[in-house]
């Protein structure tokens, strides 16, 4: 190609240099020249506020250890339901054993503002259960059924016999009424197993309505306080056990 020379190409570049070379210089000499002059944050006299900063909560390793408030622990489960395992065993105690000398169940006051329904209720059902796997036909439904009639009745006639009013109250009597079932509940399991139209079922029959009578009337004589009615409300006891019997053998 003919007028085409290498000193008038595009790629050729000038010869520059010298004064790149000054320029660094120069800018380099400034920069040692000048003195930066630092000055500590308390000469201002006042710290330096930012309104768009807002600083994060700072979490110590003692808070950390500790947890979320207390406001945010909630109870356990049983508590919540009103089921207290504790006190379940102290009634069943006193029931089993009703000629000991004294205990938590031997306390009116315990005995009124403690009356639990989780106990009565699980010994309600173990026995109809039991009555339902004897192939006896009165099972859930009459259970339930003599259990509220005999809880008002006996409710009415502790009304009747205690002179102070108040003192007894109908779950404190379905409950009561419920724990001193324990005998006749171990009857009807005896009778899942073996037949108790026997002498030796009589028998047995016998021992528990006298276990449930003396238990339960120790019990509302405790809440009334007044020992010397303890033969009296027996005899509706056991004419309560009577009935739970009757539907355990027959």
């Amino acid at each position: 190609m003919s007028g085409f020379s290498q000193e008038n190409t595009f790629w050729s570049q000038p010869n520059d240099q010298p004064y790149q070379s000054n320029f660094y210089q120069t800018e380099f000499n400034q920069f040692q020249n000048q003195q930066l002059d630092f000055k500590p944050l308390e000469e201002y006299g006042q710290q330096v506020y930012n309104p768009g900063f807002t600083p994060m909560p700072t979490m110590s390793y003692m808070d950390a250890k500790e947890g979320p408030p207390e406001e945010y622990d909630e109870p356990p489960l049983l508590e919540e339901l009103e089921i207290y395992p504790d006190r379940i065993l102290e009634k069943v105690q006193a029931v089993l054993n009703p000629f000991r000398s004294h205990g938590l169940a031997d306390d009116a006051e315990y005995l009124t503002k403690d009356a639990d329904l989780a106990g009565p209720i699980f010994f309600y059902l173990i026995l109809a259960v039991c009555l339902f796997l004897s192939g006896n036909k009165t099972h859930f439904g009459y259970v339930y059924g003599v259990t509220v009639l005999a809880s008002l009745l006996m409710y009415g006639l502790l009304t009747l016999m205690t002179l102070e009013d108040g003192v007894f109250t109908f779950t404190t009597v379905f409950s009561v009424l419920g724990y001193c079932l324990i005998p006749i509940i171990g009857l009807s399991v005896v009778g899942v197993f073996f037949s108790l139209q026997g002498i030796l079922g009589i028998v047995f029959s016998v021992v528990a309505a006298l276990w449930c009578s003396i238990s339960a009337s120790r019990l509302f004589v405790t809440i009334s306080g007044d020992m010397e009615q303890q033969p009296i409300i027996a005899y509706p006891c056991a004419l309560v056990a009577g009935v739970y019997i009757l539907m355990v053998i027959f």
